[in-house]
């Protein structure tokens, strides 16, 4: 029903036009750089899955589009021999995806990683988005241009705005990459990470989001 979508603003429907406009102009691009993927991917053993415009150096940086990165739908197994990839960092991109696509796109991944490789994953935590509800916190973030007035409107945007599809907490996080083969699965801090190559990965500023790694 009409009454319980959530009006994105002016800004909002802006980026979302402009998204779907640079979309329109790349598809053909797109579709002749998918072809180069599964060649050009397998020069790396670290992967950046769902990068966006964020591009890592050294770093196979893979999303569905976008200049700079190796072109593949996510939800399509990676055309990669298994045991060649000894990391894969994601950062801000499983929010936006339904979660049997997000135990496709870990399944798939799992399958390419050599043993003991380890996966990092960063999102927005659900259960931090709750409790600053139930406590009248009101969060805004300057960088993404997000002012919400109220409470009720922070928890409601924070779960629609920007593409977001589903949101997790630790616990279900958890039982998703378990479902996929991950094991010795923990939490991380914002930025911190016993393994060199994974330490100040993460772009955003610190909004307490969920970080865990697991080793295939």
């Amino acid at each position: 029903m009409a009454s319980s979508i959530i009006r994105q603003r002016p800004r909002f429907r802006l980026r979302a036009l402009g998204r779907k406009l640079i979309g329109v102009l790349q598809a053909p691009l797109n579709r002749l750089r998918r072809l180069a993927t599964p060649r050009q991917i397998r020069r790396y053993d670290k992967l950046h899955l769902g990068s966006g415009a964020r591009l890592l150096d050294g770093w196979g940086n893979v999303d569905i589009n976008g200049l700079g990165t190796l072109v593949w739908d996510l939800r399509k197994p990676l055309p990669l021999p298994g045991g060649q990839v000894r990391l894969v960092y994601t950062e801000h991109f499983i929010e936006h995806i339904a979660r049997e696509d997000a135990v496709r796109l870990f399944s798939h991944a799992r399958k390419v990683m050599a043993p003991g490789a380890v996966l990092r994953v960063s999102t927005p935590d659900l259960r931090k988005l709750a409790s600053d509800y139930v406590e009248d916190r009101i969060v805004s973030m300057e960088h993404g241009g997000w002012y919400p007035q109220t409470p009720c409107q922070m928890i409601n945007e924070g779960m629609r705005l920007w593409g977001h599809v589903y949101l997790y907490d630790e616990a279900e996080l958890m039982r998703l990459l378990q479902e996929c083969g991950f094991t010795d699965i923990r939490r991380q801090r914002w930025g911190e990470s016993q393994h060199p190559e994974l330490r100040n990965l993460e772009s955003r500023p610190d909004f307490g989001d969920l970080i865990l790694e697991a080793s295939a």
